[in-house]
Formats: structure tokens, sequence, C-alpha cells
């Protein structure tokens, strides 16, 4: 049996959907909250594949409870864990730095007890440290944890707890993807963007950055489950492009009005202080943070080489571009 952790995200309930797809397996789903599993069901059903849903073994729980992880992890021979708090705001900061690596040494923990025989901990590129002698980041790309933001901190720390366990015994391999592009059925992170788009967007930021299908994602993940490596650390990456052209791609196959202007990021710099006022006074959640506007801003290039040289072939980016927007429209109308 396989136990996908995070079923209720876009990533989780992709791979969920993948493994069906695959046969061969039953699945559990692990989530958190039963209001988030409507996300997954607009998603399959916007994918031709709503009757799949009833074949999962949707299973609560909450990741912080070692004992509750234990017992949802019972009789699996494979588990992929795919569940993280993301988030660049500040007062969360604490908050996220303590619970990845908790949920990422419970897993791993229930895992090593019950024999997992094989094991994938999805990781973030946001644990690696770009060098300017290199043109790409990549597998091999140094991790120096200070010089990354909350986020990847909090990744890389859940990343080490995964590769403890793999000293331990786990058969783990470890997969770091770029922005993941997927349907807009979730109310957080890159499944905003379709949402954005289509009420219109007059201003980018001037960076670029790594971007990769959803799908691409699941498929490498199921298709490395009957593969015989471990201990190895795999980029995943469908293409490299400037926030300026998968934004205006995007609205475009949407039918919305592309973005007409590049913020200079100066502007940029003071959107992200007003907005942590507003926060700081009111409470309210910023739309611009420090870290998510040096993110924006910043001009890197990713390679999945290791990936491609296995033979894995990744989606075009205009085929990601109006899938998402095929989706975007199935699921909102």
């Amino acid at each position: 049996m396989l136990v996908v952790s995070g079923a209720s995200g876009m990533l989780g309930s992709q791979i969920v959907l993948h493994a069906l797809l695959a046969g061969g397996r039953s699945v559990r789903g692990l989530y958190r909250r039963p209001e988030s599993l409507r996300a997954v069901q607009q998603s399959w059903a916007a994918q031709g594949h709503a009757a799949l849903y009833t074949q999962v073994d949707w299973h609560q729980v909450d990741l912080e409870d070692a004992l509750a992880v234990q017992e949802a992890l019972r009789g699996a021979d494979s588990v992929i864990h795919a569940a993280a708090i993301v988030s660049f705001r500040k007062k969360e900061e604490p908050m996220m730095r303590r619970i990845n690596p908790l949920i990422s040494e419970n897993i791993w923990l229930a895992a090593l007890d019950e024999g997992v025989r094989q094991a994938i901990h999805i990781s973030s590129v946001a644990t690696l440290t770009a060098d300017p002698k290199e043109p790409f980041i990549s597998e091999s790309s140094e991790q120096k944890r200070a010089s990354l933001n909350a986020y990847g901190q909090s990744k890389y720390d859940a990343e080490m707890v995964a590769w403890r366990f793999a000293a331990e015994g786990l058969s783990m391999t470890v997969i770091h993807p770029t922005v993941i592009l997927g349907p807009s059925a979730w109310n957080d992170g890159s499944s905003l963007f379709p949402k954005t788009l289509s009420k219109g967007l007059p201003l980018v930021s001037g960076g670029s950055t790594g971007w990769v299908d959803v799908r691409d994602v699941a498929q490498f993940c199921i298709e490395h489950l009957s593969q015989t490596r471990n201990q190895e650390r795999y980029l995943l990456n469908g293409f490299n492009r400037s926030f300026h052209d998968v934004f205006r791609d995007l609205a475009l196959d949407l039918g919305a009005r592309p973005p007409r202007w590049v913020s200079p990021k100066a502007l940029l710099s003071i959107a992200w202080r007003v907005e942590r006022l507003r926060e700081l006074l009111f409470g309210s959640k910023p739309s611009l943070t420090k870290d998510s506007v040096r993110a924006a801003c910043a001009q890197t290039e990713y390679s999945s080489g290791k990936a491609a040289a296995m033979g894995f072939s990744f989606r075009k980016w205009k085929e990601t571009s109006q899938w998402v927007a095929e989706m975007h429209h199935r699921i909102h109308g």
C-alpha cells in the first residue's frame, strides 16, 4: 500500500491520482481538514477522473501527533511525504520552522517502524543555494542553511530529518520541484495564479525562475517507486521562464488581458513594507512579503539534467499553460 501525506493539496492529490491511474496498489491519502477534500474532488472532476475519488482510503490525521501518524502508516510499504506548511508571513515563521521538521520526523519514524520499503520526501528548490560561478541550480548545488529564507530553512531541516532516517535504513529519495503549476481548485500557493490572472493583473515582477507541471512531478514520483534507485536527490524543472512570460501566456490562454507592465524592484520593496505595516496594525494577510518579493525579483535558472538522463521527459511550456487554463475554466466556469 502507498501512503501519501498532504493528499488534499495540489501536488499530493495529483500523486494519489497518478498512483490510481498506474494501478497495481492500494492508496491511502492523509489529510488534515475535511473541507480541503472539496478541492481534490474539483480538480479530479476537471481532469475527468471524478469516479476514482472513492477508490482512495482517505484518512484524516494530525501529522503533529506521532501516535496518530504511526496508525495512519500501518500496513504501508511505500510512503510519499508531500505535506508541508508554506508561508512567507513573518508571524508564521516560528510555527513553520517547528512544524515542517516535526511532521517529517513523525512520518519517517513511523515509516521506519513499519518497515516501509520505498520512501519519497518532497523537499523544495528553496533548500538549494545558488552559486554565482554556476549557470544553473541543480541537485549538486550546496545547501547553505544560513542563506535561506524561513521557508527554505524549515524545508531544509525537514529534509535533513529524512536523510537521518535514510541513514538508519529507509530507502529514501528526495525530490526538489521548482514552482508547481496545476489546477486552480485551491486557495493558496501557485493554484491562485489563474484566478488572479483571470481578474486582470496589470503588472508583474521582473524576475525569472523554474516552473514544472504538477502532472510531471506526480508522474516522476510514481515511476520512481518502481525503480531500484535510492538515496538520491532529483531536481524537477520543466522550463525556465520569466514571470512576465509565464503570466502573459497564462492570461492569453485564459482569455484574459495579459499584464502590461513590469514593476521595478524598488516599487515592490515599498509595497511589501506597506503590507507588513498593515499586517502589524490590522492583522491582515499581506499580499506581498520581503521573501516573496525577493524571490519574484531574482533571476534564477534550474537544471533537471539528472532526471532527463534517466529518460524522464517533461511537458513543454505551452502544453502546461493551455492545460492550466482549461482546468481553471472547467472548475470555475
